[in-house]
């Protein structure tokens, strides 16, 4: 009974070991490589990294001008007991005196006195506590610009995270529609090869039983075109498996155990307009969005250093505490305990121009990005024209592979029956053959040119433009 156990627990472990696997082997769709990649791919950590960093900057610049408080503490121990010396000459001042049952009274001008004083501070020992608190009052706009470059900062970094997710689901899409034409091209390759295999042993056996109209040259000729096809046919096979390899090397995936693609999807549908298009882009591609935000910042750099010319105002207050065994002196009832409460001004009257050169410098650098905006706006507007340019051609010469191809199609059945009656020569069945396998080759290459034009567009407006 154990062993029968143990055979069926082992069963049920090995079904379990194998379950992912085989979930692993099913038909990959481009959604889900993207989705996999998203999950795998290290630039996506990197760009995380990066908005972390920025949203603490932010934290650090709000935090920076925010109520501060500390507490200090600390013993001290003197070689010896502090005292104040004095030594000087001290005059007396004018008095009048009585004297006498009448009361008459007597003047005695000051005298001088000499003095050698020496009176003890406070003990060598000391103990201090501090609670001390700031807070700027006003900062001449220099709060408000750096918490908001800060901000901006943040949202570049956004913009920059999402760029880095377009560039990486471009290229997962790149690659998967680049393996689904590589296996579409061997599948045709190998199709090709079948019928090329066939018609040899036709032409083959059409020699043999001494065919009027097919010779020996008819024969080498099939020969020869049967075996450039599995020639070709190997170089398929080694664009696919190279293209596989890409798709899982990005992917984030083992190289050596290449996914196996979902057929190719229908061809998407795509309605919109060019000026709907470039609207889009203006609004939504990572690129454009990062200039406009730099040039917000931009602002806030000029204010920044526009409030060179304007005071620092801020508030401190204290509470401290102080522990020795002296009484008196400076360490008396009234001085060891107690509060404070001030305000300060910094303000820098004269600065050989530097707040000046700095406003100057910063203006600059906006007008710079301003040209910068005018240029990017151009080349995002040509740049989608000539997509959108690019799919309304593929999508024509789908339409008219498409037909070439049905011909192609039914002119190779027509050639096979006919040379099979010894109506048409080999030559004319190898063309025939070879036609179709262009035109098919043209067809998947158009479909493939469709997608990646709807993908390029995609990763320019900076959304998915399918409908």
């Amino acid at each position: 009974m154990k062993i029968i156990l143990w055979i069926v627990c082992a069963c049920l472990f090995a079904v379990a070991r194998a379950e992912p696997v085989a979930q692993s082997r099913e038909p990959l769709t481009l959604n889900q490589a993207i989705r996999i990649a998203l999950e795998n791919n290290r630039a996506q950590q990197v760009s995380q990294a990066s908005l972390d960093m920025a949203l603490a900057q932010y934290r650090q610049a709000m935090a920076a001008f925010g109520p501060h408080m500390g507490l200090e503490a600390g013993f001290q121990r003197a070689d010896q007991d502090r005292s104040f010396s004095f030594q000087g000459m001290v005059t007396t001042p004018a008095m009048a005196l009585p004297i006498g049952p009448g009361g008459a009274l007597v003047s005695l001008p000051g005298q001088p006195l000499p003095m050698n004083l020496n009176v003890k501070l406070f003990d060598r020992d000391m103990g201090n506590t501090a609670l001390k608190v700031t807070y700027p009052l006003y900062t001449g706009g220099k709060e408000e610009a750096l918490t908001g470059m800060a901000k901006k900062g943040v949202e570049i970094a956004i913009e920059d995270k999402r760029r880095t997710e377009l560039d990486l689901v471009r290229d997962i899409v790149r690659y998967y529609d680049g393996a689904l034409l590589a296996g579409q091209i061997e599948q045709l390759v190998s199709d090709t090869l079948e019928r090329f295999q066939v018609l040899e042993e036709l032409t083959e056996r059409l020699y043999q039983n001494a065919s009027l109209k097919v010779k020996k040259t008819d024969y080498l000729r099939s020969r020869t075109t049967t075996a450039m096809t599995r020639s070709m046919y190997q170089e398929a096979k080694y664009a696919h498996a190279l293209a596989l390899e890409a798709l899982a090397n990005t992917m984030g995936l083992d190289p050596n155990t290449p996914p196996s693609l979902a057929p190719a999807p229908p061809l998407p549908e795509f309605n919109a307009e060019l000026e709907t298009l470039i609207s889009q882009a203006m609004r939504l591609n990572p690129d454009k969005q990062r200039l406009e935000l730099a040039l917000q910042a931009a602002d806030y750099k000029i204010q920044e250093a526009r409030s060179g010319y304007y005071p620092t105002v801020g508030l401190e207050a204290s509470a401290y505490r102080y522990w020795n065994d002296y009484d008196g002196g400076l360490t008396n009832a009234d001085n060891n305990r107690g509060w404070t409460l001030g305000v300060g001004l910094k303000w820098a009257l004269f600065d050989a121009g530097m707040t000046r050169a700095e406003v100057d410098g910063a203006r600059a650098a906006k007008v710079k990005l301003g040209a910068q905006r005018v240029l990017l706006d151009n080349g995002l507007a040509l740049q989608i024209k000539a997509d959108f340019q690019r799919l309304r051609r593929s999508r024509a010469q789908v339409v008219d592979n498409t037909q070439a191809r049905d011909f192609a199609e039914e002119n190779r059945k027509l050639n096979v029956r006919a040379y099979q009656e010894e109506m048409v020569e080999t030559k004319d069945v190898i063309e025939a053959q070879i036609i179709e396998t262009l035109a098919s080759a043209s067809l998947f290459h158009s479909q493939h040119d469709l997608r990646d034009a709807l993908a390029d567009l995609d990763y320019r407006v900076g959304a998915a433009m399918q409908q």
